[in-house]
């Protein structure tokens, strides 16, 4: 019976005190994730993990990214957007006697005998926090969000009202 491997797991057996690169492409659906598996996150994936051995421990920086195609939260025009984002994890060698409690969750306990670190779970939560919470365009003139508002801009020039800006004026009228 074989043991399956996690999508990114670095091989610690064998490794000097020192730093070490490790660069993976992968996919969303590589993750087996609802959230990932949606379409936002269509592209590649690239994370680069950083691992710092020392006697005592193992620090790991994880970076992920990739451009997800989202839609504005104001206007629902789809727009393309690279998400990033950073993620440290400590990973303690397990010494006889040694006292583990009070660790958060960024620092686990490792058994010196490990031949690898699995750091699948990890990445996926770093895509998961780098998604925007609000997705708006800027560059977009029909999104006025991010105008100016400084008049005689091109923006501001009078365009014809669409039936759902008149309806939310009459909303605002209505309302206030």
């Amino acid at each position: 019976m074989s043991k399956e491997t996690g999508v990114i797991e670095i091989r610690i057996a064998g490794l000097s005190e020192g730093i070490y690169e490790y660069d993976f492409t992968c996919k969303a659906t590589d993750f087996k994730h609802p959230e990932l598996a949606e379409p936002g996150f269509c592209n590649a994936i690239d994370v680069k993990v950083v691992a710092n051995k020392t006697d005592n421990d193992i620090i790991v920086d994880i970076v992920t990214k990739t451009v997800a195609e989202l839609t504005c939260d104001i206007c629902l025009a789809p727009l393309k957007k690279e998400v990033a984002g950073i993620y440290r994890v400590f990973f303690v060698f397990d010494e006889p006697g040694s006292n583990t409690e009070g660790f958060d969750e960024n620092y686990r306990i490792l058994d010196r005998n490990a031949s690898s670190v699995d750091l699948t779970e990890d990445v996926r939560e770093t895509l998961l926090l780098s998604k925007p919470l609000k997705v708006v365009c800027e560059d977009n003139p029909k999104c006025s969000v991010y105008h100016d508002g400084a008049p005689g801009s091109p923006e501001d020039e009078p365009e014809e009202e669409s039936p759902w800006q008149e309806s939310l004026k009459k909303l605002k009228k209505k309302y206030h």
